[in-house]
């Protein structure tokens, strides 16, 4: 089982805006897809390009951004009733049944190991109430991740026209995805066992992602086909302290495909270290804070793909600070960009976020009502002394009245 875990949207800045040029090494595979690419997971850097900004048929890669979105938005634990509408859902399946209900966590499984149609119709409902409304979302979080080539008109990704996609901006949303914990150890499962139901009655998720069970290092995925679209896949590996994703669109032979890049993205580069995890790189101001700015860390360490044999580019990094953080601020939360460039290409950024807490400046609720507290126990005591003083004052001005009369009687008596 997951936790849920809010994602902070820690690689939103410029995710899409990673120059498609790729860092050449030796044996540059040739492939038979019409569209690839892979970048390294962590700074996205682009390591092998082919077409990688043509518009192009995605299929069922489409739950990438469905499942990232959904997730972001629901409760692992909340139980949903399949609809009707959702059950009769054409394409791959995992075999709902209108009436059955499952956890939100049980169908996330279904979208992405069995690419279930079903299950992801069912998910949109949940989410936005109905499909449209679902397809909204993932357009917008398309927008905000800076994705120039994609657009969403169904959320299952059967064929649909204007619902298209390109090998560069796959890549990044699965980059995005991946960061999420939930979100990669579902799509890196192999089996998911559910009960079974009349259409099903031994009913256990197997993953379509074949790399799982045979490529070393593979990581989390999503496979699509439809008639239109061809084979698609979006894959990812780690393996001896590397970290590549690849994205392939109309691709005959898949799978070679598949190997072919991951191998080469892996073993053709090498890492060269440019900062580590946790450095401080800047100071983000922030406004209204109890102070005036919190070091602004790198999220992850931050290193270079270099060919085998290569030269380590010359680069200049920059930083790129939120200017309008404003707190209360938390430790880890986004604060900026760290930049590495190549002249005027971006080669690769990696998120800053905040060392430390920034509570909101001056006086909080708890404190304000201890202050009034103390106020109105100074103020009692203030009226308290002041009341006593002034019968003592009044005392005193009545003994001197009383003497002044006295001494007058006296005096008349000895005149």
């Amino acid at each position: 089982m997951v936790r849920k875990i809010h994602l902070a949207a820690l690689l939103i800045p410029l995710l899409a805006t990673i120059a498609a040029v790729p860092a050449q090494a030796a044996g540059t595979p040739s492939v038979s897809a019409k569209a690839a690419i892979v970048i390294d997971g962590v700074t996205g850097q682009v390591l092998y390009a082919k077409n990688v900004h043509d518009r192009l048929p995605q299929a069922s890669t489409t739950k990438m951004m469905a499942g990232i979105v959904a997730l972001e938005r629901g409760s692992l634990a909340d139980e949903i009733q399949v609809s009707k509408r959702a059950a009769e859902t054409e394409g791959s399946s995992m075999y709902l049944e209108a009436g059955e209900r499952l956890t939100f966590e049980q169908l996330l499984y279904g979208m992405m190991l069995n690419s279930g149609n079903d299950a992801t119709e069912a998910v949109a409902e949940y989410i936005s109430g109905d499909a449209d409304h679902f397809v909204g979302l993932m357009n917008q979080k398309a927008q905000a991740l800076g994705l120039k080539d994609t657009r969403y008109v169904t959320p299952h990704g059967l064929p649909a026209k204007e619902h298209y996609s390109s090998a560069y901006d796959l890549a990044q949303i699965a980059r995005y995805a991946l960061s999420n914990p939930a979100f990669a150890e579902i799509a890196a499962t192999k089996a998911f066992p559910l009960p079974g139901n009349k259409r099903a009655p031994h009913r256990m998720l197997v993953n379509h992602n074949k790399l799982l069970r045979y490529f070393p290092g593979a990581w989390g995925g999503k496979t699509g086909y439809t008639i239109v679209a061809g084979k698609c896949f979006v894959g990812s590996a780690k393996r001896d302290g590397r970290y590549v994703i690849e994205a392939l669109l109309s691709a005959p032979d898949c799978w070679a495909d598949a190997e072919k890049l991951l191998n080469y993205g892996l073993d053709s580069f090498t890492s060269e270290p440019v900062a580590a995890a946790g450095q401080a790189m800047a100071d983000a101001k922030v406004a209204g804070g109890a102070r005036g700015s919190v070091k602004a860390v790198l999220a992850q360490a931050v290193a270079l793909s270099v060919p085998k044999g290569g030269k380590k580019p010359e680069v200049s990094p920059s930083i790129r600070l939120s200017p309008s953080l404003k707190a209360p601020v938390k430790a880890g939360q986004p604060v900026g960009t760290y930049e590495l460039r190549q002249g005027d290409r971006l080669l690769a950024s990696t998120p800053l976020v905040a060392a430390a807490d920034v509570p909101v400046g001056g006086l909080e609720l708890g404190d304000l009502g201890a202050v009034f507290g103390w106020f109105l126990k100074g103020g009692a005591l203030s009226v308290a002394l002041f009341s006593a003083f002034r019968w003592r004052g009044m005392r005193r001005r009545g003994r001197r009245k009383r003497g002044k009369g006295l001494l007058g009687a006296s005096n008349a008596i000895h005149r």
